[in-house]
């Protein structure tokens, strides 16, 4: 019986952290991969040191967001079943699980670089704003989620002394609001949570608005990454014109989103890519693509 409570405990420990989320940090590994050095050891076990790094600061993140909205997160119908708001784990125990989580992944940072530490902090901050007042301002709460982004991408280039290129740090970020207006979008559209979140803050996004934003920073960041693949240095640096012939992987992939938002699916990047095959198989073929093209 108390086996059960134990192993009970460690799982909401576990729910807490979010770990399914940490696919969005794959974004770390962007420069070693169009930078021509995946294969070379250092490089790739210091991307995958920093990958881990951010990792636990946004899981330190997502405690204290969950923290801060518990109260609020039990009038949602989904929400009010994670750990703290349905109370199986206290505040004090989720405050210490966030403090060791931050402290190790800044400890893992430093580790790093002084450049990535910097980055990395620069991201808790962003997003302590973002939970105390950056969600609460239209359009402000989604610059914040791309802004994160950015930070990732331009930590997985400091990390491995690269110099981040600005398309991809372009495309990034307009992916990044591309995906943070269709969440909202949807948000605002499904009836089973449309009055948790009007409650929850105070922004009010007209769908057509969010339409309309939505296929703005798709078409810019689809053509941002056509334009870095025709880029003279780039094609310079990795030494071939190819990487052009991506551009409908990539294409296929906001296509596909835009049609599971349209069709009903809850608008959250992490939900769709995890269970939607084509959405897998789609990212798997571009980075199979782009390797083969760099690479061989």
């Amino acid at each position: 019986m108390k086996g059960d409570v134990h192993m009970r405990i460690v799982r909401d420990l576990f729910a807490l952290l979010r770990i399914d989320h940490w696919t969005k940090n794959i974004f770390i590994f962007a420069a070693l991969l169009f930078s021509q050095k995946l294969y070379e050891r250092q490089p790739l076990l210091i991307s995958v040191t920093a990958f881990f790094a951010f990792c636990f600061v946004a899981s330190s993140i997502y405690i204290i967001n969950d923290i801060h909205d518990a109260h609020l997160d039990r009038l949602h119908p989904k929400k009010s079943c994670r750990p703290i708001a349905a109370g199986r784990v206290s505040r004090a125990l989720a405050l210490v699980t966030a403090a060791i989580f931050f402290t190790g992944g800044m400890v893992i940072g430093a580790m790093v670089q002084p450049s990535f530490f910097t980055i990395l902090l620069s991201y808790f901050v962003l997003n302590l704003f973002y939970t105390y007042m950056g969600k609460k301002l239209v359009i402000i709460d989604a610059f914040c989620i791309a802004a994160g982004f950015v930070l990732r991408v331009v930590g997985g280039a400091l990390a491995i002394s690269v110099q981040p290129s600005g398309w991809i740090m372009m495309t990034t970020f307009f992916l990044a609001l591309f995906l943070g207006f269709g969440k909202r979008r949807n948000e605002m559209l499904a009836p089973s949570e449309t009055e948790s979140l009007q409650r929850k803050t105070p922004i009010r996004y007209d769908a057509e608005y969010a339409n309309h934003i939505l296929i703005s920073c798709g078409t810019i960041s689809l053509l941002s990454y056509a334009l870095y693949t025709r880029d003279p240095s780039v094609i310079q640096r990795i030494g071939t014109p190819t990487l052009i012939y991506t551009v409908p992987l990539v294409a296929y992939g906001f296509f596909r989103y835009v049609y599971l938002l349209w069709t009903g699916g809850n608008g959250d990047p992490t939900d769709l890519i995890l269970h939607d095959w084509s959405m897998l198989i789609d990212i798997t073929l571009w980075v199979v693509a782009v390797v083969l093209l760099i690479y061989i």
